[in-house]
């Protein structure tokens, strides 16, 4: 093998005289050919052509020499502007303009495919860069050689699978797809997280592409994880840590550093890919998802928008980055535990993201209608899974890091309307949530036992450990609901329930439920009216409430049904527990997004003895009680007779009584909003838990209730 000094001498007679050195090379000189991988880059277009057909004929002669395989590959790592796909403008645009060869170049690479493939099998089989214990022998030795041979490594294969004509000849074998998951695998495998050369995981990404990015299959990942063991869990891993580190990465120069930009890009879409995409593994989707991957996605992504310059590369590779992101994040948000990974990509900078689409509109094209499509899916999404706590809390945070600036440009966007119904929605949850931590404590906070109807604190209670959906105040009413209740049918049905999607946490479960009682209690004059007209003849206790959290834009839809009269079940015992008050129907029934935005789940309150008695106004605010509403406040309507010819709907949130969160949502607005656009205020109000919390202690010095109202 030559040594480096000598190669470099070798190149430096070759550069002084390129026709004299193609002559010995051909003549079989072994010091010129295996010269021309230092010297093929330099010379001009005709002598590439030329030293690679002769290179490539000594290699097809000498097949099984390593350092002649070399060669040839870091020959095609000098070509990489060559071989451009001279069909591909998104990538011939992004690299400055050199002289390049005709495309003879590549027919001559694609004629002697052959002789490429039988090099890389050879390079797979007996170089150290394609196993974990020949890059550390490499390393021990010389670790800058090590570096310098894995970079070009790296070239070279991403060069064949950049050009898609060469590579669709070059990796159409599933072994030939190996190479460059073992090349990828052993050198991260032998490094830390983050300190991988970037163009590992780009040659990766390249050669993946080439058949597997858009088919559904899941050919790829099975043999990552056949190459790296059969081990799904330390597959899944390996990409997650790698992007994670990645993102966390300290790199100075890395704003600036064109491969580790593409190596970034190539780690996000390889773990989209594995985590998301139909052509991944299902084991290694489940395993991903565990690994919080939709927070490590979305953490890259979001710092990769920070790290844009906005020059034409830079917005290239961030709109394939979000564009991407959105179009996967918008259904993942919809897999069953959809709201799980709403709130951990809320958390990790969705909102966000969104919000910085106003710059590429600003660099490059209007948002076409398909994007338009995407972002109001995932909005509207967002904005159903608001009625959990969870959610609520998540959004709010996410906040704070948008900029006011950008939730300005958000008025310019085609999906505006989606984002004012989301923002609207989230502030007025929000604020009812705020108020209600401060009335009810964590100690103080209770729910209804499933068997004996009556209420306890939170911490008394137990969820039943099949089901983990109803709530027992002890064992024996426990025993009760399974022996003469119907708990027993009904729990292996939840349990099936659960594999689809996961119950609602007690706290999102707590809040939901008071959520629903005071969306009721604050159109309770109009539904007490309603219910005089249509159920004049049922006693109010055999009387139940029903609501409905349905789409963006669409009002609640709330209803009330008579309680069946079947024996021995919860409806019975509900009804019994409320013989001895004449007040109002207690029990209500609570529909809702599970986990996906869907009426994939329902509930059942107790409304509050005192949520019947409607806050009374000081007396000089009686006149002026209309001007305290807000007009973005969620709407209601009452169903009645639904299923018969004689269903329809009553507009009921017109005559909606006068509550707190709503004097509250008032005050925000005169103080902070903008009267000239009074409808809008809460999508470009930039507004923290602080500031809800703040704004409702200004608001209590003018508190308009007797008392402190009724939440």
């Amino acid at each position: 093998m030559m040594s480096r000094s000598n190669l470099k001498e070798a190149a430096e007679d070759w550069l002084r005289n390129p026709r004299k050195a193609l002559d010995l090379a051909k003549g079989g000189s072994r010091k010129h050919v295996l010269t021309i991988p230092a010297a093929i880059g330099k010379i001009a277009a005709h002598l590439r052509q030329t030293a690679m057909e002769v290179l490539l004929l000594r290699c097809s002669s000498e097949e099984q020499d390593l350092e002649l395989a070399e060669a040839l590959m870091w020959s095609i790592a000098s070509l990489a502007l060559d071989l451009l796909d001279r069909d591909d403008p998104s990538i011939r645009n992004l690299i400055p303009s050199r002289r390049s060869s005709p495309r003879t170049l590549e027919n001559l690479i694609l004629k002697n495919s052959d002789v490429v493939c039988k090099m890389l099998r050879l390079c797979s089989a007996k170089s150290n860069l394609f196993t974990k214990e020949g890059v550390r022998v490499a390393s021990s030795k010389n670790s800058t050689l090590l570096d310098a041979d894995i970079r070009t490594m790296g070239s070279c294969l991403r060069t064949l699978a950049m050009n898609k004509t060469i590579a669709r000849k070059i990796f159409e074998a599933d072994d030939m797809i190996r190479i460059p998951i073992r090349f990828w695998l052993a050198t991260v495998l032998e490094s830390k997280p983050g300190h991988v050369d970037p163009i590992v995981h780009d040659a990766l990404y390249s050669c993946a592409n080439v058949r597997f990015l858009t088919i559904n299959e899941s050919v790829f990942f099975d043999l990552i994880i056949e190459e790296n063991g059969s081990d799904h869990n330390d597959t899944a891993a390996l990409l997650i840590s790698e992007l994670k580190a990645m993102t966390k990465k300290n790199n100075k120069t890395s704003k600036d550093d064109v491969l580790y930009r593409k190596g970034m890009t190539a780690l996000i879409h390889l773990n989209m890919m594995m985590a998301f995409m139909p052509c991944s593994n299902k084991t290694l989707q489940s395993i991903s998802l565990d690994l919080n991957v939709v927070s490590v996605v979305t953490s890259a992504v979001y710092q990769e928008g920070s790290r844009s310059t906005g020059s034409r590369l830079d917005v290239f590779l961030y709109e394939v980055n979000i564009f991407g992101y959105l179009m996967i994040m918008e259904k993942v948000i919809k897999y069953p535990e959809g709201i799980r990974w709403a709130i951990e990509a809320l958390q990790a900078g969705l909102l966000s993201i969104l919000t910085r689409t106003t710059a590429l509109l600003d660099n490059r094209h209007l948002i076409s209608d398909k994007d338009t499509q995407t972002f109001e899916g995932i909005i509207r999404t967002l904005t159903i899974y608001l009625v959990h706590y969870s959610v609520v809390r998540a959004a709010v945070g996410a906040l704070d890091s948008i900029k006011p600036e950008a939730l300005q440009k958000m008025k310019d966007l085609p999906f505006f309307p989606s984002w004012v119904k989301f923002q609207s929605t989230l502030l007025e949850r929000a604020v009812f949530m705020s108020r209600l931590e401060k009335r009810i404590p964590s100690p103080e906070r209770t729910l209804h036992c499933e068997y004996c109807i009556r209420i306890f604190p939170i911490q008394e209670l137990k969820k039943c450990e099949k089901c983990k959906r109803v709530y027992y105040c002890s064992r024996s009413c426990q025993a009760m609901d399974w022996r003469q209740s119907d708990h027993k049918l009904t729990c292996m049905q939840l349990e099936d329930v659960n594999t689809v999607f996961m119950p609602s946490s007690t706290l999102d479960r707590f809040f939901l439920s008071h959520l629903a009682c005071y969306d009721i209690r604050r159109n309770m004059s109009t539904l007490f009216q309603i219910m005089q007209e249509h159920h004049s003849g049922v006693p109010f206790n055999k009387l139940r409430f029903s609501i409905c959290y349905g789409a963006p834009g669409e009002s609640l839809v709330m209803s009330v049904n008579s309680l069946p009269e079947t024996a021995d079940d919860f409806f019975t015992r509900a009804t019994q527990s409320a013989e001895d008050q004449d007040i109002g129907p207690r029990l209500v029934q609570v529909l809702y997004a599970g986990a996906k935005p869907d009426y994939d789940g329902f509930l059942y309150a107790m409304l509050p003895s005192n949520y019947f008695a409607i806050p009374k106004l000081l007396e000089q605010y009686q006149d002026v009680a209309e001007s305290m509403k807000v007009d973005f406040r969620s709407k209601a309507v009452y169903l009645y007779r639904p299923g018969t010819s004689e269903s329809g709907y009553i507009e009921i949130h017109e005559n909606e009584d006068l509550d707190e969160v709503g004097v509250i949502l008032r005050y925000m607005q005169m103080t902070k909003g903008d009267s000239e656009d009074s409808a809008t205020f809460p999508s470009t109000f930039k507004y923290t838990w602080r500031d809800i919390e703040n704004a409702s202690s200004e608001c209590r010095r003018y508190w308009p209730f007797e008392g402190e109202g009724i939440l």
